[in-house]
């Protein structure tokens, strides 16, 4: 009758008590998952990591007669006894990309390459490497799309004005491109807004645009501190023609900032990616991923509205999101590439109170720019309710939400962990992890997994594996550790592929980003 769509989420029976899940979890706080972001620790997390549960969402729509993102919930408990002292419930939003239609000729793309060609760039033929990437990635792009070069040493210069691609204009850039040379230090900053004024000069916009920026090292010429270049940033985005401008970096060896790096891609709406390229070889997968995902871009603009039970308290679990009362938020999730899943974690509280009867709502709108069609999209809202009846008893946890809420876990792991080693606090780091790691063990250990939960939840374990060898000293973290770990909880935190390797796993990897990684790397031997 109110014209919203009401939807009851499945449930797993479970024969192990969860309890002391719930009970870790609980430390962690949403509210400071939204905290902004500072030079002295990881921003929050944008988004989380999509892990598929035994009862898997909606499978990608690919018909064009169905939108390009769909929305479900889910709940972890969905009937909760009034005398049984659990008064929270947390829900999962869960936004589903199609896969892009094999018929669909492709929007064209505004695309701005800025690379440092500072000194360090000519040792082990990196420049060289650099600069056939470049030549492949120009391959790539149609009539239509528009591709300009910016380089940066002690200056930033436009090596290639941004125009159309075409013939013409193909082999006029492949000749700019052949000529770069390196010299100088690393005006980041310099590179890092000229690319953006170039994207910013084009009156009639693509509906995708990004900048590519790539750097081997430390900023030290032009703006250099980090607080400093991100606020630049910023600055340079609230201006006028910089709607959908994406800034996505790479970190080209061991000697450059990720935390910087990171920070800039995460400051860009929407957000882009930090690629980590540790073998030199790497940079045409990293480009031909980044690509990929260009390429693939189902919807921009997406905004959910959440809105919880009068008398209860939300919290919701995304940098992004603005609390409009205690009961409602607005999120505005930027974009999504084809085939990625985006799970969006919410929390209520005060479910015991008496004003709120024998049931509980929750309720989320889904709107966004469905860029495969060229046009915006509204879906009908959606209402999941929970049960409130007398009594103390419990429902069965859903697994794809507890599933969530471990994922959580292990993005501020690895969040406060990397605080406490950028405060050269390294045995307090790498008891963080080792804390995860078990938490993850005992967390899992009764829960009956299908193949795809235990592959993802490996997966998670062998992350957090990974950055233990580069927390035994300082210098360590400093020179590999800070890098895998921006780089792993921004692939968790935004449910988004950010590997540099193409034979690389990653659960969030789509056709797209796979196949573009793949035919660059090949086309570079």
């Amino acid at each position: 009758p109110d014209g919203k769509r009401k939807i009851k989420a499945k449930q797993k029976p479970k024969t192990s008590n969860m309890s002391f899940i719930s009970s870790a979890l609980s430390r962690i706080s949403l509210s400071n998952l939204n905290s902004q972001d500072s030079a002295e620790a990881p921003p929050p997390d944008s988004d989380f990591v999509h892990v598929p549960p035994p009862l898997l969402p909606p499978a990608a729509p690919t018909s064009t007669t169905v939108p390009s993102v769909t929305l479900s919930l889910s709940q972890k408990l969905s009937s909760i006894g009034k005398s049984s002292g659990q008064s929270t419930n947390e829900y999962v939003a869960t936004l589903t990309a199609a896969s892009m239609p094999e018929e669909k000729s492709r929007a064209p793309i505004d695309v701005v390459v800025a690379v440092d060609t500072s000194g360090s760039m000519s040792t082990a033929s990196k420049l060289d490497l650099c600069k056939s990437t470049i030549l492949l990635l120009l391959k790539e792009l149609k009539a239509g799309d528009r591709f300009a070069l910016v380089n940066f040493g002690d200056e930033a210069n436009v090596v290639c004005e941004m125009g159309e691609v075409g013939r013409d204009r193909k082999a006029t850039a492949e000749s700019a491109i052949n000529r770069l040379r390196t010299q100088g230090c690393t005006n980041l900053s310099g590179g890092l807004t000229l690319g953006l004024q170039q994207l910013q000069s084009v009156s009639e916009p693509a509906a995708v645009r990004s900048l590519m920026l790539l750097t081997d090292g430390h900023a030290n010429r032009g703006v250099s501190e980090p607080d400093g270049i991100v606020d630049l940033l910023k600055g340079m985005l609230s201006g006028g023609n910089s709607k959908n401008i994406s800034v996505n970096t790479f970190g080209y060896g061991a000697d450059h900032q990720a935390d910087l790096l990171r920070r800039i891609s995460e400051a860009s709406d929407p957000s882009g990616s930090y690629y980590f390229v540790e073998a030199k070889d790497d940079v045409s997968s990293a480009f031909g991923d980044c690509l990929g995902g260009l390429l693939s871009v189902a919807a921009q603009n997406i905004r959910l509205i959440v809105e919880g039970p009068k008398g209860a308290t939300v919290e919701v679990a995304h940098s992004k999101a603005t609390k409009q009362s205690a009961e409602k938020w607005t999120v505005d999730l930027g974009d999504i590439f084809a085939e990625e899943v985006k799970d969006i974690v919410i929390s209520v509280s005060g479910l015991d109170s008496r004003s709120l009867g024998d049931s509980a709502e929750v309720t989320v709108s889904l709107s966004y720019v469905d860029v495969l069609r060229s046009r915006p999209h509204t879906e009908p809202p959606q209402t999941i309710t929970t049960s409130l009846p007398p009594g103390s008893t419990v429902s069965d946890r859903n697994t794809y939400v507890v599933l969530q809420h471990l994922r959580v876990s292990v993005v501020a792991a690895l969040k406060s962990s990397a605080a406490s080693a950028q405060a050269r606090d390294v045995a307090r780091a790498r008891a963080v992890i080792d804390e995860a790691l078990l938490f993850l063990t005992e967390a899992t250990s009764g829960l009956e997994l299908s193949p795809a939960d235990r592959q993802v939840v490996e997966t998670y374990k062998q992350d957090m594996e990974d950055v233990l060898p580069t927390l035994r000293t300082y210098t360590d973290y400093e020179r590999r550790g800070s890098k895998l770990m921006s780089l792993k909880g921004q692939s968790h935190s935004m449910q988004r592929c950010n590997a540099s390797t193409e034979t690389e796993f990653n659960p969030y990897r789509g056709s797209s980003k796979l196949a573009y990684a793949m035919k660059m790397k090949s086309a570079s031997k």
